[in-house]
């Protein structure tokens, strides 16, 4: 590609991100010290991994290098920039070769976060070479380890520094835009779409009841949105939330969506002046910002790389959220900015999307994106036109029509996506995020035509009450198993499926959450809500399946303490998911004896790791230097067979496919004729490898005997006792899980941080080791309440 600017003191070599313009698999060798090093080009990156880190740290784990024909003319600009996101503890070398000689720079150790790691060139004109060098902390990250690179670009620092200093223009007043800070509000609804002036007139009365402001979570919301004034957060992009997978490095931190909807709703529930006109700045900050993306990656000239519509959705709801809620604040010409910005960059990225992608339709995205779009043309509907005179105004909006075709998508993703078993592939965290995109939708367009919001909300989505039954944990701190890409759950979503199904679990997993939040409400639309949900869910049957999507789940009692089986299988092509088929969760006593880590920040390399089938209760091959792994996703479907009672469970699964290559044969069977007790057996055949492990995973310490033949997992209440077939031998290890600092970023997103349950900084794991081609391999587990 060539050098293309992406603002006056900036300009992109290599951009890694575009799997069309990437040179990585073309131009770069890559070579190193690391057992098992590969590379791949990804999506919106340059990836690579090891198996094992080298121990002697002077050693490169990896070495990547290419040479630039022609050479990069660098006259303009005075560093290099590299993106580069490197497994923790490593130090990063990068040499640049020019025509006045290499200049060089050494990272200090990485933690997680993406980093920008500069070059000084030092009055070079040309950038002939680069390599990149990549030593590794064996302590800190021993192996499997993943990283990226994002792209390669020029800097020329003193233009850079003037570049900057225009986003430093904008303050709290906001003339010509906002009404001045003695303006009296009288805190009423301008559109009445997300709730009435009576609706709100409700919620303030139950928020007295419930102890008043001090009491409710918006306050604290409210005070994270106080915390940092809008404009200091201003960089011409908008972030993805706290996503730093695509922001610049200079921009972590700034955090303009979410806190400007939390402020607003705040404002008009507390009757609070400065924060409506907090929630106002909120909004301009976004309008006033060149992309509604996270980055130059989405919009660099000559790119075709975007990233959907994530932010431009995002950045559409909250504005008309505010425009709806504390459009009082605006002048005219505000609020017309707004509109414009809604119409123009909102509508046209959200349709340029649905347009292009076809596959939106067949997973979360058209639903995700879909509040954005309806709340923004339904608040358009009610301004457009803006302007009209001399001739007469149209008897319906000109944007109506298009208000209909979006309903229109959003049905026919649901129709496509929800199973007839009430599953859905991609996990209860997609799944529950999808739900409340489709209810709000559906929420606003129903109070907008004057429906209720019952009469359009699909069959198939009612039917996903058997999906909380399967689910739904009994961990106590816990509100659902957390499979596939699953890391938190939002207490919105679970609202608007327990009012949707009162009868069904999806109660006992909102009243979870709820708990989590002082048995206050994170938002008005679930205080409202509240007053139809019941204050329990039903009562647990014995054994629960979902054919179509693969999975089953056993409920039993034990000395008054419930046992929870959980199975995991497939449905052929299901995505967002990990290499888990065959996986299963243990819960016991209100402890997760056996669980799925679920997943972290996509921005975190370990996202990867988490994946990866040593990191699930899984049978795996063993083949040193190799990580061995099954297809993902699997082109077929795995289904466990199989009945249980309060009493008995007996499952089976066949899962050898998707291993294609490693095993020939593997089959797993659950036994369990009383709830006390569980067989796990697991018969296997290799087409290559050295033998299996089997691996245990539990946030609970695991305690080998001396004689390496049983181990004992203690919880609060209950107490498991594993034994195994003699010829396996056993290790327990602490793998490397979240590192501290990354609790320090989720909480920039504090509406997640209140209901979220955190990765531990280690995750223990029992392996055992079976060698040979062939085997059968018995696992006895014994619970007990203590």
């Amino acid at each position: 590609m060539k050098l293309t600017p992406i603002n006056s003191a900036e300009a992109i070599l290599e951009a890694f991100y575009d799997e069309q313009l990437s040179g990585w698999m073309e131009h770069w060798t890559c070579e190193g010290a690391a057992e098992g090093l590969a590379r791949k080009q990804g999506w919106a990156m340059a990836a690579y991994e090891w198996a094992r880190t080298p121990a002697d740290e002077s050693v490169a784990a990896m070495r990547a290098a290419r040479t630039f024909t022609p050479p990069v003319p660098a006259e303009d600009y005075d560093t290099l920039i590299f993106s580069i996101v490197a497994p923790p503890g490593s130090r990063v070398t990068l040499r640049v070769g020019t025509e006045r000689g290499e200049r060089s720079s050494t990272s200090t150790p990485f933690a997680h976060l993406k980093r920008e790691l500069g070059v000084a060139l030092e009055g070079a004109r040309e950038v002939r070479a680069l390599s990149v060098e990549i030593f590794g902390d064996a302590v800190r990250a021993p192996g499997p380890v993943s990283g990226w690179f994002n792209w390669i670009g020029l800097q020329e620092q003193r233009q850079l520094a003037r570049h900057l200093r225009q986003f430093e223009r904008f303050d709290a007043r906001w003339e010509d835009y906002l009404k001045p800070e003695s303006y009296e509000p009288t805190f009423e609804p301008v559109y009445g779409l997300h709730l009435t002036g009576a609706e709100l007139a409700a919620a303030r009365g139950r928020l007295a009841a419930g102890g008043g402001r001090e009491r409710s979570p918006l306050e604290e919301l409210a005070v994270d949105a106080a915390r940092t004034p809008p404009e200091r957060m201003m960089s011409g992009f908008v972030n993805f939330w706290n996503d730093t997978r695509f922001t610049r490095e200079r921009d972590y931190g700034k955090h303009l969506l979410t806190h400007g909807a939390n402020a607003a709703q705040a404002a008009v529930l507390f009757r609070d002046q400065a924060l409506g006109r907090l929630a106002a700045r909120y909004a301009m900050a976004m309008a006033h910002s060149e992309r509604w993306d996270s980055a130059f990656v989405c919009w660099m000239t000559g790119s075709l790389w975007e990233h959907r519509a994530f932010v431009p959705s995002l950045v559409m709801y909250e504005c008309a959220l505010i425009l709806d809620l504390c459009g009082e604040w605006f002048t005219d010409y505000g609020r017309d900015l707004i509109l414009r910005r809604l119409a123009e960059e909102g509508h046209g990225t959200n349709n340029y999307n649905t347009w292009w992608w076809e596959y939106l339709f067949w997973c979360n995205q058209a639903a995700w994106f879909m509040p954005g779009r309806m709340y923004a043309y339904l608040v358009l509907e009610r301004t457009m036109p803006a302007r009209w005179t001399p001739y007469p105004r149209p008897a319906e909006s000109r944007v109506a029509p298009y208000t209909e075709l979006a309903l229109a998508d959003l049905m026919e993703n649901l129709r496509r996506v929800l199973l007839p078993d009430g599953g859905y592939t991609e996990g209860p965290m997609y799944f529950t995020w999808t739900a409340r995109q489709a209810f709000i939708s559906l929420y606003y367009y129903a109070r907008a035509r004057g429906k209720e919001v019952r009469s359009l909300v699909p069959p198939a989505m009612l039917a996903t009450a058997r999906m909380a039954e399967v689910l739904v944990s009994t961990d106590d701190a816990a509100q659902m198993i957390m499979i596939c890409d699953a890391q938190y759950l939002n207490q919105e979503s679970l609202a608007a499926l327990a009012w949707l199904m009162p009868d069904s679990h999806w109660v006992t997993i909102f009243r979870k959450s709820l708990a989590h939040t002082g048995g206050q409400p994170l938002t008005l639309l679930t205080a409202n809500l509240l007053a139809e949900i019941p204050a329990a869910g039903p009562a647990w049957r014995a054994c629960v399946e979902m054919r179509d999507i693969g999975q089953m789940a056993s409920h039993r009692r034990l000395g008054g303490e419930w046992v929870k089986l959980f199975l995991m299988g497939n449905q052929a092509g299901a995505s967002h998911t990990h290499e888990d088929k065959g996986s299963f969760v243990l819960e016991f006593a209100g402890d997760s004896f056996a669980l799925d880590f679920g997943m972290c920040d996509y921005s975190n390399p370990l996202g990867d790791l988490m994946k990866h089938a040593q990191r699930h209760n899984m049978l795996v091959p063993v083949a040193p230097g190799m990580r061995p792994r099954p297809a993902n996703p699997i082109l077929a479907d795995i289904t466990p067979t199989g009945s249980g009672d309060e009493r008995a469970l007996h499952a089976r699964m066949e899962l050898a496919a998707g291993w294609e290559g490693w095993f020939t044969r593997w089959q797993r069977a659950w036994d369990a004729e009383t709830p006390a007790e569980l067989t796990i057996t697991d018969e296997w055949e290799l087409a290559q490898g050295e033998g299996v492990a089997f691996h245990w995973t539990t946030p609970l310490p695991i305690a080998l005997s001396d004689d390496g033949r049983s181990a004992t997992i203690e919880g609060r209440r209950g107490r498991a006792r594993l034994t195994w077939s003699d010829e396996a031998t056993a290790v327990v290890e602490q793998l490397p899980l979240e590192e501290p600092r990354w609790k320090d970023v989720m909480r920039q997103r504090k509406e997640m941080a209140l209901v979220v349950r955190p990765l531990p900084a280690t995750q223990p794991r029992l392996t055992l080791t079976q060698r040979g081609r062939r085997g059968r391999l018995v696992v006895n587990v014994r619970l007990e309440v203590k």
